[in-house]
């Protein structure tokens, strides 16, 4: 929880809310439409981008440094044997490291989305310092979605074709149950189990059932990494496999995967803790300025 008497991380004040960036009350909003006005705002803090460059960078070398400490832990209490204990004990404290970071600066985002919406000018050093007020917060939620995590990952490697749709299905109903959860989290000052329902509650009674802007937005996010990702083995192959003929080539191919790679996870990392954070804020009756609340309010809404 954040700590007692801490300022309120949102900014004070709220000026006159900005011009509508999305579409007129009558047209039938898309995802896109959502993704453009999302970026929109964003622009407005481009410092914001370090904050999940910073995150995926961390989050990385977290995982690598707790691995072996967590298989070390395995492996001692597997009487010295290298074994499926010491291996999940590791991934569970490499994928616990991973998360508390991961969520951290997604709450660092989160916040500089609300101060941006409550009329405030946020830093990246004025919401890192927010985000740790929520240390304690950001640890039980890391221990609870990185627990879901590990267990659907047994699932899958303990029962083969069927494991892997159980942890599909299940991963998905989790991402949809926890849409919002982060936001939840700095908003309203409760526990994980609290912040769940709530996140439940809040996309089940604004707009029902149906998420198919959101997964079009996944679908979308999902293309530009296969694309980036796709670049960045054709390049290792071309270096390390490929004639020396093809060697300037696969290192300009590998370079331009690199960056691809480093851009995508930025942008996506930081549009979709804007849009869950200006998304929680309609559903709650909260100000979203700069952003159409007619776009947001149909963004989910199923077509007829």
């Amino acid at each position: 929880m954040p700590d007692d008497g801490a300022p309120d991380p949102y900014g004070a004040g709220r000026p006159p809310e900005a011009p509508r960036l999305g579409p007129s009350p009558g047209a039938r909003p898309t995802g896109q439409q959502l993704l453009h006005a999302t970026f929109a705002l964003l622009r407005q803090d481009k410092q914001m981008l370090a904050l999940p460059f910073v995150g995926m960078v961390s989050g990385v070398i977290a995982a690598v440094v707790f691995f072996a400490p967590g298989y070390a832990l395995g492996w001692l209490v597997n009487g010295h044997h290298h074994g499926e204990l010491a291996y999940y004990a590791g991934a569970a404290l490499s994928g616990l490291a991973a998360t508390i970071v991961s969520v951290f600066f997604q709450t660092a985002l989160v916040v500089g989305a609300n101060q941006r919406a409550d009329g405030g000018e946020p830093s990246v050093r004025s919401c890192l310092a927010a985000a740790w007020r929520y240390r304690w917060t950001i640890l039980a939620w890391s221990l609870v979605t990185s627990t879901v995590g590990l267990v659907l990952e047994i699932i899958q490697e303990r029962l083969g074709f069927l494991g892997a749709l159980l942890n599909f299905v299940g991963g998905l109903a989790w991402g949809i149950a926890t849409f919002v959860v982060v936001p939840v989290l700095v908003a309203e000052d409760v526990g994980p189990v609290t912040a769940i329902r709530r996140s439940t509650a809040v996309l089940r009674d604004t707009w029902g059932p149906s998420l198919r802007t959101a997964v079009r937005g996944g679908v979308l996010a999902t293309v530009f990494w296969v694309v980036s990702i796709a670049l960045l083995i054709v390049g290792v192959v071309m270096v390390f496999s490929g004639p020396s003929s093809l060697l300037v080539l696969g290192v300009a191919v590998l370079t331009t995967g690199a960056v691809a790679v480093i851009v995508v996870g930025t942008l996506v990392g930081a549009a979709s803790a804007y849009a869950r954070a200006l998304i929680y804020r309609y559903a709650v009756g909260l100000p979203t300025p700069g952003v159409d609340t007619f776009l947001i309010a149909n963004a989910f809404q199923p077509k007829p």
